[in-house]
């Protein structure tokens, strides 16, 4: 039972020390990696019935399934082995704990040896993707963060085939569809180089990350979203050049059918052939075969490989639709939205507002469909780009507009033109 308190114990004795979050990560990670392993080949322990006792209460409140990979060993070994490399004192006290609980599950009857060892593997393995990530520089916390959008993306599929009811398929398209979003705004994070300044690490990473099973490798996005910020609201812009080409919305309201029209035009991808068409007549120049993309091509063929050899033609059939479909639906629509909030109306066109570039005061629900990630501080983001995502709100200026997200709505339709604008403290964002 003592497994419950690893994590809120490393965090306490670890608070203010730089060595907590890369002891966090390896332990999230292993944690991580054994429920995938429980979700997608469960295993269950077969134990004699104990009729009385603190061992048959402890059955009573531990399932039997969940026995392979053991993650109470997984856990503190990985915490252990990061804390080890970096040289912590308290690295000892964790790998006498990994020890206790190695005992502690064998003669309670809770796993078998092969269990316990296959949670040290995880737990190791976990530990050296953490070092490897430290000695790359990767930024942890944007890495962590990609790992908890896919899985959460991972366990909506399991649920979703597991229940296989058309209404919860429907339900999970949605959620997916929001993680997609907000792995794309870790991969504009990452055009900046704020992964890793290793550069081709960087790039293979967000490339495996979203860049190639988005189909947007970030080679060319890159250059297109580094000219936005020398150029925005110019006509050099590329989103004036290209995003919003031969469609109705122009940086400023419409009227309820054009509106209706726009939106239906981006949920159904018409408008992204526009924007691909428009960078075509320009000239644009294709993407170049690197090293980083070619390298996460071959991830992902692997992946691809395997799901091929462990799935039906039924479920690969809807894990292709359970993941394009909402990706060339539901999800250009949210990016198109929020690229509205970011760059919208501007000077002579919202009242009080002398700039191209917006910051929005959001809720829970606006950071989980159109603001992840702080990308509601996309004035922040414009004036320092080299700030990484979770520093923006250290951005914020007494005297920088902070507007309400219930303005955005009539920065898109006459209907509702009214536009509010308030100021906010930068801790409360």
């Amino acid at each position: 039972m003592s497994y419950l308190l690893v994590m809120p114990l490393l965090v306490w004795y670890g608070r203010d020390r730089a060595w907590l979050l890369p002891a966090f990560f390896a332990g999230a990670l292993a944690t991580s990696l054994c429920l995938l392993s429980h979700l997608f080949w469960p295993t269950e322990m077969a134990r004699p019935v104990v009729a009385a006792g603190w061992i048959a209460w402890l059955r009573s409140i531990d399932s039997p399934l969940a026995a392979s990979p053991s993650g109470h060993v997984a856990l503190p070994i990985a915490i252990t082995v990061v804390l080890a490399t970096l040289r912590v004192r308290a690295a000892a006290w964790f790998a006498a704990w990994s020890v206790v609980l190695m005992v502690t599950v064998l003669t309670t009857g809770q796993h078998f040896v092969a269990d316990v060892a296959w949670g040290a593997a995880v737990g190791l393995l976990a530990a050296a993707v953490t070092a490897l990530a430290m000695r790359w520089r990767v930024d942890l916390r944007t890495l962590a963060m990609i790992l908890l959008e896919w899985l959460c993306v991972v366990v909506t599929l399991r649920v979703a085939f597991a229940l296989d009811d058309w209404r919860l398929y429907l339900v999970a398209a949605v959620i997916i569809s929001t993680r997609q979003h907000a792995l794309f705004i870790l991969y504009h994070d990452a055009a900046h180089y704020h992964l890793t300044r290793h550069r081709r690490v960087n790039d293979f990473l967000i490339n495996v990350a979203i860049g190639v099973p988005g189909v947007v490798p970030v080679e060319f996005y890159r250059p297109l979203h580094l000219a936005h910020h020398r150029h925005v609201g110019s006509a050099l812009d590329p989103e004036r050049q290209f995003l919003y080409r031969d469609q109705r919305w122009q940086f400023r309201p419409l009227g309820t059918w054009p509106l209706v029209r726009q939106l239906i035009g981006d949920l159904l991808l018409l408008n992204t052939l526009r924007t691909m068409r428009a960078y075509r007549q320009a000239g644009g120049a294709a993407v170049r075969p690197t090293v980083p993309i070619l390298a996460a091509c071959v991830v992902w063929t692997v992946i691809a490989g395997w799901l091929i050899y462990l799935c039906s033609a039924h479920t690969l059939t809807m894990l292709a639709a359970l993941w394009f479909g909402p990706l060339f639906t539901v999800s250009v629509l949210l990016q198109k939205v929020r690229s509205f909030s970011e760059h919208s109306g501007g000077p002579g066109v919202t009242p009080g507002w002398s700039d191209w570039t917006y910051s929005w005061c959001v809720g829970w629900l606006g950071r989980a469909f159109i603001w992840p990630y702080h990308i509601n501080l996309h004035l922040q983001h414009h004036r320092n780009p080299n700030t990484a995502w979770y520093d923006l709100p250290s951005q914020v200026r007494s005297s920088d507009h902070v507007m309400s997200s219930r303005g955005l709505v009539g920065l898109l339709w006459l209907g509702r033109r009214r536009v509010s604008d308030t100021r906010r403290e930068p801790q409360r964002n």
